[in-house]
């Protein structure tokens, strides 16, 4: 049987859900991800593309409001507000890392039949010369150093192939909050409960179809 695939982040999104809610998450997955029309898929894409090419941009703020003036062109329920947020979060933390954009390359890793792609949104480096690859959450509930651990986790694991002797972040966009692993993480426990969650999450989604 084929491995499901998904995003690290989605993997991350279904551990931070809770028991109730998990098999509507990964319900709403499966329909995403097994979908035919790149509207379903694509709803903050342009949001993601936009923090991208502010990384690289004089003027980052001009890059943000292009995604915005497109959400108010062409409107799709509740996107404007979250491109909005998005922005309100996002612009004054890029600002404040003086960082700018570097290439980062993708990874895939697996547990059993669960395989994960591991892409960062972002590459930074900052003025000191040191590097971070960044996951950009971007859903509305707030994110937490737990849940975030667990990207972060599978995000250091992969470092080599997508950006050798960089610090793994994951960046919470709305509230301009990023995480990074805590030294006293104990990685042997955090590794058991990842393999628990990778081999929950295939089971809900086999449940679901």
């Amino acid at each position: 049987m084929a491995p499901i695939s998904v995003t690290a982040l989605s993997f991350t999104e279904y551990v931070m859900s809770g028991q109730r809610g998990r098999i509507n998450i990964v319900s709403d997955q499966r329909r995403i991800y097994l979908s035919s029309e790149h509207w379903v898929a694509g709803f903050y894409n342009p949001m993601r593309d936009a923090m991208r090419r502010a990384a690289n941009s004089p003027d980052p703020e001009a890059e943000l409001e292009k995604a915005i003036g497109a959400a108010l062109d062409h409107p799709r329920a509740g996107q404007l507000r979250a491109f909005e947020e998005l922005k309100a979060g996002f612009l004054p933390w890029l600002l404040d890392t003086r960082s700018t954009g570097v290439p980062t390359g993708s990874a895939r890793w697996r547990a059993g039949d669960l395989e994960l792609k591991v892409r960062p949104h972002l590459g930074l480096i900052a003025p000191d010369g040191s590097r971070a690859a960044v996951l950009v959450y971007v859903k509305e509930p707030p994110l937490t150093q737990e849940s975030a651990n667990v990207a972060l986790r599978i995000l250091q694991q992969t470092m080599g192939d997508v950006l050798p002797g960089a610090t793994p972040l994951v960046l919470d966009a709305r509230r301009g909050q990023a995480y990074r692993m805590s030294r006293r993480t104990n990685l042997t426990k955090l590794d058991a409960l990842i393999a628990a969650e990778a081999a929950g999450y295939v089971v809900h989604w086999r449940m679901s179809a």
